[in-house]
């Protein structure tokens, strides 16, 4: 019934887009998933340079929210709002001291009527990328980023951040993590397909164990992603079990990618994870992590010997994450952004027209969300490109807090 209702909202709003990418290029995905369970297999979105304009392909830009990923975003932030995390900055989220005592007092209608809010409420956009667009024919080769999603999220949550470095000329390969961190997935195995839930915590008294256990899988996946990119390049094709994708020839791919130029970027979870995937991995030549969530990693020793540069939003600054990436990080450039909140690296401030809504929901920053966005692509994107260019960009320690 709930399911019937949100199709028939969805009928009666708008097309509308995400904002169009920042760069010169226009923007082409596909889906690649190869078939095992999650420790033995890859999902990812790769994002990459076309000529074919968006305007007028609308019916190959995918819908920005699927039925499951939406409410497995919305079961995360419920059970956050249940059981606060130490970790997230609560003044962010305003609506939190009104959610929780109305769950508390009529738990059964509380998802239902959340649902139906976020449905009234929230845009439903297409993503400005082509699927199955034709590959730029006039450069040789791009250099590769891999990307890495936060806690709560999937491949193409980050979807601005990621077109929009790809429009300057990268190829961007988005990991859906399937360790329980994500919002929702599935696997494929045995000619049948597997859900996997967003898991969520019971107890805080194993709550670090199990998310290290979940970092150093996260590692796993970045490492598989990127060794499917390699074979790719090198001409090695995986077989791609998306139904959606058969038709599609993965060899346009093949010697296109600048192995000698690839970069982790991550945010919060993601940033974790990218910078403990750099320790063990030496094609990376550079990592930028976004608002990183230390806590998984606070007890595992390791460093970190590649250039970094952490970006953190004003409302996200918090000492024990700092402290951690200082500690561990050989070459660290540290910048803040002003005036930001933790969920505005995300797509989903974007699909929220009301101010009081976002901020309830812990996503109103003091300035608008597509100002920072474009701020942090400007960072993130004259970092990279300054480490290809062999230039050194300004070095700063913008911690956000006095040493």
């Amino acid at each position: 019934m709930l399911q019937s209702v949100e199709k028939l909202i969805n009928l009666l709003k708008r097309d509308t887009f995400l904002p169009s990418p920042a760069g010169a290029w226009e923007v082409g995905y596909v889906d690649i998933m190869t078939e095992g369970k999650p420790e033995d297999s890859t999902f990812l979105r790769l994002y990459y340079p076309t000529q074919q304009k968006h305007e007028y392909l609308q019916e190959r830009c995918p819908i920005w929210t699927e039925h499951d990923t939406k409410h497995g975003f919305i079961n995360f932030m419920l059970a956050m709002i249940k059981r606060w995390p130490s970790w997230a900055n609560d003044s962010e989220y305003t609506l939190k001291g009104v959610l929780q005592p109305l769950e508390n007092l009529c738990s059964w209608a509380y998802k239902p009527l959340f649902s139906l809010g976020w449905g009234v409420l929230a845009n439903n956009p297409r993503i400005p990328v082509i699927h199955q667009a034709q590959l730029v024919s006039d450069r040789s080769k791009f250099p590769l980023v891999v990307f890495s999603h936060g806690l709560g999220c999937n491949r193409y949550a980050y979807s601005k951040i990621c077109y929009d470095l790809c429009s300057e000329g990268f190829i961007v390969a988005s990991v859906e993590h399937r360790d329980g961190s994500a919002c929702h997935s599935r696997y494929f195995a045995g000619e049948e397909v597997f859900q996997i839930p967003h898991a969520q915590m019971s107890g805080a008294d194993q709550e670090y164990s199990y998310r290290n256990q979940q970092v150093n899988m996260r590692v796993k996946e970045v490492r598989m992603a990127t060794d499917l990119l390699f074979s790719l390049n090198a001409g090695v094709l995986p077989k791609n079990i998306i139904d959606k994708e058969q038709g599609f020839d993965l060899s346009a791919f093949t010697g296109k990618f600048d192995t000698e130029d690839c970069y982790l970027v991550g945010h919060s979870f993601g940033g974790a994870t990218v910078l403990l995937a750099s320790n063990t991995d030496d094609r990376f030549k550079g990592i930028v992590p976004i608002d990183p969530w230390m806590f998984p990693l606070k007890e595992q020793l390791f460093r970190v010997y590649k250039p970094v540069m952490m970006i953190n939003t004003e409302h996200f600054v918090h000492k024990e994450n700092i402290r951690k990436v200082r500690e561990i990080c050989e070459d660290l450039n540290a910048r803040v952004l002003p005036g930001a909140v933790h969920l505005v690296h995300t797509d989903a401030p974007l699909l929220f027209e009301n101010d009081r809504v976002k901020s309830g929901l812990g996503m109103g920053c003091s300035r608008s969300s597509e100002e920072v966005l474009a701020e942090n692509h400007d960072l993130v994107h004259r970092w990279i490109q300054s480490r290809i260019d062999g230039v050194e960009m300004e070095k700063r320690s913008d911690w956000g807090y006095m040493d």
